[in-house]
């Protein structure tokens, strides 16, 4: 897929050689800015049927507490009854957010039946996540 816009500040790309949708933040963005972004990523995970996204956060930089609560408490629980089963998502930060452990691991956000979200700061070791999360779910 060609990368595709969300207005001017998300950067869309379904990279089918790793069966991943990628989200590029292009800006820091406004609270409905936040909600328009990820509901524009969903609408490109629902075309591609993919489960597996990595955004990328690191020029959009923080969020606000009730926007981070709406992604994680409204947003996050309704992506696997949407993309039939459960979501795997890598949010890539700047290294100054993260442990050096953090890093290369990916520090844990969320885990739970429906969602699995991981924190990283290389996006090598993001996408190598993602793909191990595939292979055990066999469809890699």
């Amino acid at each position: 897929m060609p990368p595709t816009l969300v207005a001017d500040f998300v950067e869309l790309t379904y990279r089918a050689d790793v069966g991943t949708l990628l989200a590029r933040w292009l800006r820091p963005v406004a609270p409905p800015e936040v909600e328009q972004g990820y509901e524009g990523t969903l609408s490109a995970a629902l075309v591609h049927r993919s489960r597996y996204w990595l955004l990328d956060l690191r020029r959009r930089g923080p969020i606000s507490e009730d926007c981070t609560y709406w992604v994680l408490d409204n947003f996050l629980p309704r992506l696997a009854p949407q993309l039939g089963g459960r979501i795997y998502v890598a949010f890539l930060m700047t290294p100054g957010h993260l442990s050096t452990v953090d890093q290369e691991n990916g520090a844990p956000l969320v885990s739970s039946a429906a969602c699995h979200v991981r924190l990283f700061s290389d996006e090598g070791n993001a996408t190598e996540w993602l793909l191990r999360r595939q292979r055990h779910e066999g469809e890699a």
